[in-house]
């Protein structure tokens, strides 16, 4: 199947001119199965745009960065200069060490120990502040470069920092001890579990069927000693009403929610009717800075 870009969700203030990008921090969420963008405005803090893709065809990230020349080349302001550009990259490839123990020449040998490398990757990290870790990850060279080349001035996370990291920032006084956040990706999902206002607890968990969906689910919340009857689960990412995995988590779940927005920046009126759990990563990126 040839690879190709479908546009599936457009909202632009129209006070966005896309001829001030100097003036607006970019942010934009990278991965095999689509690409979603928001400008943000930090005069006025207010999230201005948002915009999102899915992939069709893409089998590794090498071909990912053609995808964003299609994308650039509709919207040729996106490659323009801007005050700031995160860049987001989603994979379920990662591993957290201490910060302590961090030996930034030994990166590679770190990531090595417990994910497969392929040929060809460039080998990155972020620190996760609140967490006292830092978050290894692979990113290949050729989507690597071609993000380099685009924006200069860019910075790359992984999608699973800023999880890590947002969490943290607005839940660490907050959540209680059945507080328990999912992060749903397109094949696999994450689990975050603070205790003692600390993290205790982050891993990923890749899945084929709504079976194994709920089985990793329903395991790894009896391992941590909770109860699904009293676990309060709160969902973020590729969660709708609609879909299948929703329906099984509150069949097997009692208390689940969509996690809320965060009420520390402003969005344009016209994101007021969207699913801001979808794009929490998104909008969280730029607190974890």
């Amino acid at each position: 199947m040839p690879a190709y870009v479908n546009p599936h969700t457009r909202f632009i203030d129209k006070s966005f001119n896309e001829t001030h990008t100097q003036s607006y921090i970019l942010s934009m969420q990278i991965g095999l199965h689509g690409l979603v963008f928001s400008v943000y405005h930090p005069e006025e803090n207010k999230f201005i745009v948002l915009e999102s893709f899915r992939f069709v065809g893409i089998k590794n990230s090498d071909h990912i960065g053609d995808e964003i020349d299609s994308v650039i080349e509709d919207r040729k302001w996106l490659s323009k200069k801007f005050k700031g550009v995160n860049i987001i990259y989603e994979d379920q490839n990662c591993t957290l060490v201490p910060s302590a123990l961090f030996v930034k020449n030994e990166k590679q040998s770190f990531l090595d120990f417990n994910q497969p490398l392929n040929k060809n990757i460039s080998v990155q990290f972020n620190q996760i502040k609140n967490a006292g870790l830092v978050n290894i990850f692979s990113i290949s060279d050729a989507l690597s470069q071609k993000v380099r080349t685009v924006w200069l001035n860019n910075s790359i996370f992984h999608a699973s920092t800023i999880f890590i990291e947002s969490i943290l920032i607005h839940y660490k006084n907050k959540a209680d001890k059945n507080s328990l956040f999912i992060y749903l990706h397109k094949d696999y999902f994450e689990l975050v579990y603070l205790k003692n206002s600390k993290l205790f607890f982050h891993n990923s968990f890749k899945f084929k069927s709504k079976e194994d969906f709920i089985y990793f689910l329903l395991a790894a919340i009896e391992q941590l000693g909770l109860n699904p009857e009293t676990v309060k689960l709160k969902l973020l990412g590729d969660f709708h009403k609609n879909s299948i995995f929703y329906e099984m988590v509150y069949q097997y779940i009692r208390h689940s929610e969509f996690i809320s927005k965060n009420d520390t920046f402003t969005y344009s009126r016209l994101l007021d009717n969207i699913a801001h759990h979808q794009f929490y990563i998104l909008f969280n990126v730029l607190q974890c800075e």
